[in-house]
């Protein structure tokens, strides 16, 4: 699946794990993909800011958004579906 110029090769990776459960702290997803928590974390932030995932609770939990749903299933152009990304969810 090819993504934005902004997306990096681990975004997709982590979308698919936050997808494939409940949703989960970051370092249980950086321990699964055998990826740095702390790039796992600014990886998250980026993918919050483009609306692909969301923070659940205080404790830093993610899951996936609708968006992200979409643009898993190939459905969401990231490039042009830009308006109120962080609020259409």
């Amino acid at each position: 699946m090819s993504g934005p110029n902004w997306m990096r090769s681990a975004d997709e990776r982590i979308l698919r794990q936050l997808q494939e459960g409940r949703p989960d702290y970051l370092a249980l997803v950086a321990n699964r993909l055998g990826m740095h928590l702390r790039y796992v974390e600014r990886r998250c932030a980026v993918l919050v800011e483009h609306g692909l995932v969301e923070p659940v609770s205080g404790e830093v939990v993610y899951r996936t958004t609708e968006r992200g749903e979409r643009f898993l299933a190939g459905e969401a152009d990231l490039e042009t579906d830009t308006a109120d990304a962080a609020t259409s969810d």
